[in-house]
């Protein structure tokens, strides 16, 4: 007689109970399916189906981000829903075969690679410029690839508060020279960079971002962390004199052929980066390497064209 597991109906819902030894097989095609914590709607991605479905299961999932976006923002922003507080997801999967430019983000939604491509995350190729202020949008476990080699991979507009990336990969255009930037964000509070990598493109020295991340804007753009990131670019952080007091910039490897992180704010906190540069190290002001306040540095190490391994800010001296 084949076992059955024991199922209970009570005040707390449904409980099935498996015994001791026995366990939960999930065939092929089968699903066990949990709810967005956050109780709003989830929303799938496939880049290899066919034609586009309603987004809301795998197997009918939409062909582009753009129409998952454009159905999140329509269901967020739901005055029945009362889910202006809560968070959408999208989850998404494709090996190459997504390629669109963004215009618009999911407002309070978080963006969630799955599945794998030749890294376990499916990688987006193109240059998006976002053309309003969407707060509150998170993007984990994503890879991006630069398609043109002259625009910027994600431009993103005054307002976007809270914006985060985690966990995710950039690539620049596989061109000599290139001119485009992995990340400029302007006038946003609440950034998150964490775990990401702004890559070369093939291996190639010379296929590199001309800055991986350039925060621009004059007024918000405090509260801004970018930590555990590995970066290869002619520049690897460049940030705009405006309001960043409190923001911190912690635990990056930096490989530049220039400045590795040029603070114009002077107001950031750096510590405990591994940066190399091809420039000189000289802390006066022909300094090539790095441009940030030593008063707000602790624990940064620097190889360049003068030095190795050398601590940043020199121990026992204030310049």
């Amino acid at each position: 007689m084949t076992y059955q597991p024991k199922t209970y109906r009570d005040k707390g819902g449904d409980r099935i109970v498996v015994a001791n030894g026995g366990q939960i097989l999930i065939e092929t095609g089968g699903a066990l399916v949990a709810p967005n914590p956050s109780g709003a709607q989830d929303y799938f991605v496939d880049g290899n189906v066919s034609a586009s479905g309603t987004g809301l299961t795998w197997a009918t999932a939409f062909k582009t981000l753009s129409e998952a976006i454009l159905a999140s923002n329509t269901s967020i922003a739901l005055s029945d829903n009362r889910w202006w507080a809560r968070r959408n997801r999208i989850f998404a999967c494709g090996d190459m075969e997504l390629d669109e430019d963004l215009t618009v983000l999911p407002e309070k939604c978080d963006v969630i690679g799955v599945g794998t491509d030749l890294w376990p995350y499916p990688r987006f190729i193109g240059n998006h410029t976002i053309a309003a202020a969407t707060p509150g949008v998170r993007f984990i476990n994503m890879g991006f690839v630069d398609e043109a080699g002259d625009s910027d991979v994600f431009t993103i507009p005054a307002g976007c508060h809270g914006l985060s990336f985690i966990g995710c990969h950039f690539w620049p255009k596989g061109d000599a020279g290139n001119t485009s930037k992995g990340l400029t964000i302007t006038d946003c509070v609440g950034v998150r960079i964490v775990d990401c990598q702004f890559d070369l493109q093939n291996g190639n020295a010379t296929h590199i971002f001309a800055t991986a991340i350039n925060m621009a804007g004059s007024t918000f753009m405090y509260d801004l962390l970018i930590e555990n990131c590995h970066i290869t670019a002619t520049i690897g952080i460049a940030i705009a004199d405006g309001n960043l007091l409190g923001s911190l910039i912690r635990n990056n490897v930096i490989r530049a052929t220039g400045l590795t992180i040029d603070d114009n704010s002077d107001e950031c906190q750096i510590i405990d980066n591994r940066l190399i540069s091809d420039g000189a190290s000289d802390t006066s002001a022909a300094c090539a390497a790095f441009d940030f306040n030593l008063l707000l540095a602790v624990g940064n190490r620097i190889t360049a064209s003068d030095d190795y391994n050398a601590c940043l800010p020199v121990e026992g001296v204030l310049d």
